[in-house]
């Protein structure tokens, strides 16, 4: 295991103790090498729930700084509420994959934005 995974993963171990670490999380994602290729995590979550207009917290906050990310520069401000301008830049992240572009993201999409496949 590469120095930045294991960093990763201790920083995942210390997230999972002390939820308040979340609210530090970096701007721009970690990337650590893995068996099937780079993940992208900006460390404020990690899962796959379906995320959309509407929603709020941690997951959205996620979208927003990898968009961010896949983007090149600061195009959404990391605040963790799904309004319409995420909504737009999550229709043109899936634009780009030639995906069904309505804005949800769902487990294609986390995919597409962690692995980038």
């Amino acid at each position: 295991m590469t120095a930045l995974a294991t960093t990763l993963v201790m920083a995942g171990g210390l997230l999972a103790v002390a939820p308040w670490a979340a609210q530090a999380a970096p701007s721009a994602p970690a990337s650590a090498q893995t068996e099937v290729g780079v993940q992208y995590y900006c460390g404020w979550y990690d899962g796959t729930a379906t995320v959309r207009r509407g929603s709020k917290g941690d997951a959205v906050r996620e979208v927003q700084c990898i968009i961010n990310y896949w983007q090149g520069r600061r195009v959404l401000t990391v605040d963790g509420d799904f309004g319409e301008k995420t909504e737009d830049w999550v229709k043109e992240f899936q634009r780009g994959w030639g995906d069904k572009d309505d804005g949800i993201v769902g487990p294609l999409t986390w995919d597409r934005m962690r692995w980038g496949v």
